[in-house]
């Protein structure tokens, strides 16, 4: 498995989708393997994705991170374990052994954020993740206008337009196979320009 940890100045970079360097930590058994430091030379979103699979990333392990960035990853197929703080050593440690759902490795006010989407337990295993509704955290997530647009395949950019009220996710590129991603109008143009 190959575990991937924004850094800043030795601590988890604050926030994901600005971040300059990775740690990369390759692990087998529950050890640790290798460590080498990657540059984040992509900075939209469709880019950062691609460039954190093609790194090999299995799991990221990060501090903020916006949800159309989180949905891209997770339609790679990469774990992300977000909101999570603290010095990248102690994070890879605690993550290891099962332990970044404890209080102090969650950034400021997540805890109480995630409880209420949760109806009162953490659920292991997926932190950071958005619960799907729109305007349950006054955030543009999945569902609002601003995520309205088209399905995209995070491989290899091919859209096929969205059909509303029904989820990306379980669509299949028809070019790739990939899982499918759903992108605003605006990022859909982006990328076609």
């Amino acid at each position: 498995m190959r575990i991937g940890i924004p850094q800043w100045q030795g601590l988890v970079s604050p926030v994901f989708d600005v971040a300059g360097n990775l740690l990369l930590v390759d692990v087998k058994d529950g050890r640790e393997t290798k460590h080498e430091v990657a540059c984040l030379a992509q900075s939209d979103t469709f880019s950062r994705a691609s460039e954190i699979s093609r790194l090999g990333v299995d799991t990221l392990i990060c501090g903020a991170i916006s949800a159309p960035l989180e949905a891209r990853l997770a339609a790679a197929g990469v774990r992300v374990v977000g909101f999570v703080r603290g010095p990248v050593e102690e994070v890879l440690a605690g993550f290891l052994k099962d332990e970044l759902a404890s209080p102090g490795f969650l950034m400021p006010g997540c805890y109480s954020r995630r409880r209420m989407r949760r109806g009162g337990n953490m659920m292991r295993g997926r932190l950071g993740r958005r619960s799907g509704r729109p305007g349950t955290d006054g955030l543009p997530g999945y569902g609002s206008d601003e995520m309205a647009g088209e399905c995209l395949c995070p491989e290899c950019g091919e859209t096929v337009a969205h059909t509303p009220g029904k989820p990306c996710r379980p669509r299949v590129c028809p070019k790739y196979g990939a899982r499918m991603t759903r992108v605003s109008a605006r990022e859909s143009e982006e990328l076609k320009t």
